[in-house]
């Protein structure tokens, strides 16, 4: 199997900043560029320091880079430039991390919350809150990741400085992406590109280089391969015309080739691999020798060439042991596997197949497991393992019906279109600035001091008087806006579970009264599922209101990982939480529910050293219900007849769902009995309903 150079780095871009050769024309950036500011007046960021932090990125030896991060370190007074602080601490967690001692690098950023906390500016958050969702990635916590990667996004839509909104962006992007959820990724990648283009320092060209990349790695998840191919190359041809972008070459090349094999073009994707070797053996990059030697494997195989594949994955496995490189070398005894499979060896090529895929398939995104399933299921044809091999085809099936919906890929042409006029745009104006540089070089270095002394002497004086009404009305308003934002979005979480309450479903009724696509033919109705967890008073005595306060949160978080980004979790109180699916097809209604029991009873809660069981009771329905206008029967009513179900369900035995799927007769006659005794109109053969069970243990 092909697999890409690992792509999941982890981004920390320097901050904005501006050089030209005047000390004069440095005091107008100053005032056209003023740095973020705190309400008091002074800044979020401190400007020598920060310039030792871009250096910090730009030195190649690791031990002159920790030397100069511990005295930036020492020298920062956590009282003043907040931003820059974060900064600092920052690039120390991931220097901990990479050094493998990721309990430490949590240690700081759990320091850097409370210090958010304590300094509660946009910029701040959003830099604390991303280094938290990389943390959590780092460590495969993708649930508490995404939560994190919302609370992120609101603070960045506030931040002010353009080095902070871009990395934030990248880190969403990094992180929707390997979730599958390409089309966030995309939106918040669009986002990184708006805060690129505010940005023109050494390092733009290599976060340009770094944005693409991602853009390249969710087409080719998409299976947009042409698309892909064409971003790629484009980098390369930018990387080969700048000489500080040649240790970017090699992981380009490495993903063209990937690109090339996945369209079939075998021996270009043989011949780039070899150009990435060449190019990864010269900048000392033998991770990405390893990868390209193992595609070239996999092409090899693709042409029937097993034994020159043999050969090739052979050596590369032996260089992946000695590197200790444990992903890369599963990849290749899983390819070498393979071949012992197709050279009629099924006994031994089938067990490293199983072996090695299991790792594999556990680390690997959905859109990389879609493409290791055809490789499983054609070697379980090979050995005549025709069950096995059916299994793997389906799972493959149900993989590709997640990832691949029409829907999201026509959003994402969408995007891509307003993408590539962005990327065009940048492309014209960064050929523009190099243009004017050659123009500045030729002109006489004595007039152009006194141009840009005279052009800056007329432009200070009339900047400083803008600059000063501006900045005084922003100190005045920049806490209060902060303030607003914050209060609104807490208005509609709930504090404990940080789901949406009560208020946020009110608001999206109230706008839904005028949605116009609820009546347009052919779409499926709205759904709602009503929740209650089973013997919750129980849970508090026996285990004592803490554990009950964290089953409250698992649940939510459980829940939450179910639900698509189009439905709402609520936590409608106490112990009670509603779902509303938007556009549900009533026939998988049923499905859903108990996939959503499963989800709540399948594991126990754990607290402490405790395992605490729990299952819920349900009442689920569809709106409108069986064809009623809702002016008649409207959200509120409906979910009145679910809460009705949810108790007969509790009556019944709990650990069960009853939903209400029509009317056997006119409504005219079941409206009492609906809106009073659902149970009577049960009895009664009234109304349509179905039971769904709980897991049984």
């Amino acid at each position: 199997m092909t697999l890409t150079h690992p792509v999941d780095h982890k981004c920390i871009s320097p901050r904005q900043r501006s050089f030209v050769v005047a000390c004069l024309w440095i005091a107008l950036l100053s005032v056209l560029f003023a740095p973020v500011v705190k309400a008091d007046g002074s800044a979020l960021t401190h400007t020598p320091y920060e310039e030792q932090l871009d250096r910090y990125l730009s030195l190649s030896d690791r031990e002159a880079k920790r030397v100069l991060l511990q005295e930036v370190i020492v020298g920062l007074n956590t009282r003043h430039a907040p931003s820059t602080y974060v900064r600092a601490w920052t690039y120390r967690a991931f220097e901990v991390a990479e050094d493998g001692d990721v309990d430490n690098a949590v240690s700081i950023v759990t320091d850097l919350v409370r210090y958010a906390e304590r300094n509660p500016y946009p910029d701040v958050w959003s830099e604390v809150l991303a280094n938290k969702v990389a943390l959590l990635a780092w460590q495969g916590e993708t649930t508490q990741a995404l939560l994190v990667s919302d609370q992120l996004a609101e603070h960045l839509i506030h931040a002010e400085n353009p080095r902070v909104r871009y990395y934030g962006n990248v880190v969403i992007t990094g992180m929707f992406r390997s979730n599958s959820q390409f089309e966030r990724a995309l939106t918040h990648a669009l986002y990184a590109q708006d805060a690129l283009s505010e940005i023109n320092n050494e390092r733009s060209a290599t976060r340009r280089l770094g944005l693409n990349r991602q853009i390249a790695l969710i087409q080719s998840d998409l299976r947009n391969y042409p698309a892909a191919l064409e971003i790629v190359n484009r980098s390369i041809r930018e990387a080969r015309e700048d000489s500080s972008l040649e240790e970017d070459i090699p992981s380009l090349l490495l993903m063209k080739g990937y690109l090339h094999g996945q369209m079939d073009q075998h021996q270009a994707s043989i011949d780039v691999h070899q150009e990435a070797i060449e190019w990864a053996e010269r900048t000392n990059q033998p991770g990405i020798v390893l990868v390209s030697m193992n595609n070239i494997g996999s092409t090899l195989i693709h042409q029937e060439r097993y034994a020159e594949a043999e050969e090739v994955l052979s050596q590369a496995l032996e260089q992946a042991l000695a590197a200790e490189n444990e992903d890369t070398a599963h990849l290749i005894q899983f390819n070498l596997g393979y071949i012992q499979v197709m050279l009629g060896n099924a006994s031994e090529g089938i067990a490293a197949i199983e072996e090695h895929g299991a790792y594999l398939l556990e680390h690997y995104s959905e859109s990389e497991q879609v493409d290791l399933y055809t490789y499983i299921a054609k070697a379980y044809q090979r050995a005549g393992m025709f069950e096995q091999q059916a299994e793997a085809l389906l799972e493959q099936r149900r993989l590709n019906e997640e990832v691949f919906q029409s829907e999201r890929e026509k959003s994402m042409s969408e995007m891509q279109a307003r993408y590539e006029a962005i990327e065009q745009a940048q492309q014209i104006e960064l050929l523009e600035q190099r243009n004017a540089l050659q123009e500045r070089v030729i002109e006489n270095a004595r007039l152009q001091r006194t141009i840009f002394i005279l052009f800056g002497i007329v432009v200070v004086f009339g900047l400083i008087l803008v600059a000063l009404l501006y900045r005084a009305a922003r100190r005045a308003n920049l806490r209060l806006k902060d303030a607003n934002k914050q209060l609104e979005f807490h208005s509609l979480r709930d504090p404990l579970t940080q789901l949406l309450n009560r208020r946020a479903l009110q608001e999206q009724m109230s706008k839904r009264q005028t949605d116009e696509r609820r009546a347009q033919p052919g779409q499926h109705p709205d759904a709602m599922i009503l929740l209650d967890i089973d013997f919750f008073k129980k849970i508090n005595d026996q285990y004592g209101h803490a554990a009950g306060d964290q089953v409250l949160k698992v649940i939510g978080e459980r829940l939450a990982t179910l639900a698509r980004s189009s439905d709402m979790v609520i936590r409608w109180g106490g112990e009670e939480f509603l779902i509303f699916l938007r556009n549900s097809d009533p026939e998988k209604l049923a499905e859903i529910t108990e996939r959503v029991l499963r989800t709540i009873g399948d594991e126990p809660v754990q607290h402490e050293d405790m395992e605490i069981p729990v299952t819920a009771t349900a009442g689920f329905i569809s709106l409108p219900f069986a064809g009623i206008p809702e002016k008649d029967l409207n959200w509120e009513r409906a979910l009145q007849i679910a809460d009705m179900a949810l108790y007969i369900g509790k009556v019944h035995g709990r650990n069960q769902a009853y939903g209400i799927m029509g009317l056997n007769a006119p409504y005219e006659q079941v409206q009492p009995l609906l809106e009073r005794d659902l149970s009577k109109a049960i009895d009664q053969d009234k109304v349509d309903y179905i039971i769904v069970k709980g897991p049984q243990k």
